[in-house]
């Protein structure tokens, strides 16, 4: 590609520098399969250091550059003690479409003039790190002079730019994803084309598309599971993405022929193979990489508490994943044919940015969040990130750009499925790559606790971030109308907020004239304990203030000893229980009926009248909302008005 033609794709793309840092390696330390959140500069300064691209590898020492595009595979070993470099991540938008993207090529070099460039990403690692509106400004302008001296040097040495190989790409994504909750339109988001350019260029290349590969993936690891562990049935299924047992146990049989609770008996019984020939043969793409976020396995999820604002994980020479890559081909871009008016382009290009920039800034709006940041909010937010206020986003009618979840995405708030049906799942703690990869307009965080330290900042510098504020986060009727005040659409928030004290003032009605003001409580088992809601928080709000239902001694007590959502109870306390209802979330693992044949359940008023109410994790009883609770005013007149 002519220099000209590769500056003019620079010029007309809409560029957002996302993330400067500094970043030493030193002890031993390592990167290992770290996938790139942005497209992004290397350079390298201090030590040498064996980095790989996507398999590709470069033997650096101070002064390379190297780039990269979002969604390439990165390891770097360093061969010194140290090894030193800055990493400059960026977002690009392409004004006008092109067989020729520089934003995803991959490419090493030393530059000719390495200090004139060094200079410039010194002084833009400063002025990141200032964090101010005039200092963004400048490092922008900086970021195109490091550009304009690095394209004239890649066609002064004739560097070979390499076009990444998105099949690869994607079949290495999925190795590394099967567990979690994977989409055609995250697929999208992730790789930065159409679901249906992705599904097109896989089916080419692999015969089969990207969700048929990834079934037959899940399905050759849950062989594995159930030939060679004593996984159950629904371990297994939730090990390989399925949170619903019987929907895999469905799948499993129409690929396999039998039922997976059958499946270990009949390979031994017939003396073969988990891959027999008669099976649907699958890909065999071994590829293993680091975990990325770790989970500890809290099964008091809801209650998520904040580890901060990931960096880069970092793993010792004695941890180390070997990564196989067994489909690493690479593609030289041909040089774009055809000729470009620059003129005219430039200037039309130019003339569209310039108004509707002006068009932007008169409808964008400045509002203070709840710890007096002034936030200038978009004036029409296409992509939102608001984790765990995704039940008000949905009133609203706005579908966020990420939801919300704990154990690498398998637990999510299951009740908003079938509205959120192919978002993606992040983190519950938001680490900072990953809000980064999601390339939000607009970040919305519940709580003051998400932002504590420097943790605002970060985040503000990826999109304009409003923090609700502790104050706000545990009345939701007020953090809804927040969120719809944020997002302009307040008449919208206080009409459902209306709808909903209208269905809750019938329901209390209802209830009132068939049990009067009878006492219930609301319990959450689980394989270890026994929790009861807080009678002013959650469900408990729901029961005891928009149903008017009288409040157990042994939930007052609890509630004044514990400030969560949910606390945990002894049996002791448990045996004590005065309540004429009890609406049980139970994830013990066993049926009501085993449940209730403990000693410590047969003197609570409820068991002993037949008024225990049972739910899975499928229902609403953990969160609140004007969905949530909607959902749970139904559960509540349905069980007790027959």
């Amino acid at each position: 590609m002519k220099v000209d033609e590769h500056l003019l794709l620079w010029d007309q793309a809409l560029v957002t520098i996302m993330d400067i840092r500094r970043i030493p390696l030193r002890g031993g330390e390592e990167w290992r399969s770290y996938r790139l959140p942005a497209s992004s500069f290397i350079y390298a300064f201090h030590g040498s250091a064996e980095i790989s691209l996507d398999g590709t590898k470069y033997q650096t020492s101070r002064f390379h550059v190297l780039h990269g595009g979002k969604g390439m595979c990165l390891d770097i070993v360093p061969l010194t003690e140290s090894f030193e470099f800055y990493m400059m991540m960026y977002r690009a938008r392409p004004a006008l479409p092109s067989a020729c993207q520089p934003f995803v090529w991959q490419y090493a070099m030393v530059p000719g003039q390495p200090m004139s460039l060094l200079n410039k990403v010194q002084e833009m690692d400063r002025l990141w790190s200032a964090g101010g509106t005039v200092e963004r400004l400048q490092i922008k302008g900086l970021l195109y002079q490091f550009i304009h001296e690095l394209v004239w040097e890649l066609d002064r040495q004739k560097v070979q730019t390499q076009q990444p190989d998105l099949v690869a790409q994607m079949l290495l994504y999925l190795q590394q994803h099967y567990a979690s909750v994977v989409t055609m339109e995250g697929l999208a988001d992730s790789f930065n084309y159409s679901a249906r350019y992705l599904n097109r260029r896989f089916k080419r290349d692999t015969g089969y598309s990207p969700i048929d590969y990834l079934i037959q993936l899940r399905m050759n690891k849950a062989k594995a599971l159930l030939l060679k562990t004593n996984a159950t049935v629904q371990e297994t299924a939730a090990s390989v993405g399925y949170g619903d047992m019987f929907y895999f146990s469905r799948l499993f049989k129409k690929h396999t022929g039998v039922a997976p609770a059958n499946y270990a008996a009949y390979i031994r019984e017939n003396n073969r193979g988990p891959n027999s020939p008669d099976e649907k043969a699958g890909y065999s793409m071994f590829v293993k990489g680091s975990k990325r976020y770790i989970d500890e396995g809290d099964e008091n999820h809801y209650q998520y508490t904040y580890r901060g604002v990931n960096r880069m994980s970092r793993n010792s020479k004695q941890h180390l994943i070997a990564l196989v890559l067994l489909c690493t081909l690479t593609l030289l871009v041909s040089a774009c044919s055809g000729s470009t008016n620059r003129a005219a382009v430039s200037t039309n290009a130019s003339a569209n940015t310039n108004t509707a920039e002006v068009e932007q800034q008169a409808k964008d709006r400045e509002v203070t969040d709840g710890l007096g940041h002034k936030v200038t909010v978009p004036a029409n937010p296409q992509r939102v990130l608001a984790t765990y206020l995704e039940d008000h986003l949905v009133a609203l009618g706005v579908k966020p750009v990420a939801q919300w979840s704990v154990k690498e995405g398998k637990a999510v708030q299951n009740y908003l499925q079938q509205e959120l049906a192919g978002i993606p799942t992040i983190p519950a703690d938001l680490p900072y790559e990953a809000v980064m990869s999601v390339e939000p307009d607009l970040i919305i965080i519940d709580s003051a606790e998400m932002v504590e330290g420097d943790k605002y900042e970060q985040y503000n510098k990826i999109a304009p971030t409003y923090a609700v504020g502790t104050e706000k986060n545990n009345d939701w009727r007020q953090e809804l109308l927040t969120v719809g005040e944020v997002l302009n659409k307040s008449e919208e928030a206080q009409k459902v907020l209306e709808n909903y004290e209208q269905k809750a003032s019938e329901a209390k009605e209802q209830l009132k004239q068939t049990i009067g003001t009878q006492s219930a409580a609301a319990l959450w088992v689980t394989a270890k304990k026994v929790y009861v809601v807080n009678e002013n928080l959650s469900s408990g709000d729901l029961l005891y203030h928009d149903l008017g239902l009288s409040v157990p001694a042994v939930v007052h007590e609890a509630a004044a000893s514990g400030e969560a959502n949910w606390n945990a109870i002894s049996l002791e306390k448990l045996a004590q229980m005065d309540a004429n209802h009890l609406f049980i979330v139970n994830a013990r693992g066993i049926t009501k009926e085993e449940l209730l044949k403990d000693p410590m359940w047969q003197g609570i008023p409820a068991v002993q009248k037949g008024n225990v109410y049972e739910y899975d994790n499928q229902s609403s009883w953990l969160y609140t909302g004007t969905i949530a609770n909607s959902q749970m005013i139904d559960d509540v007149l349905e069980s007790i008005i027959k």
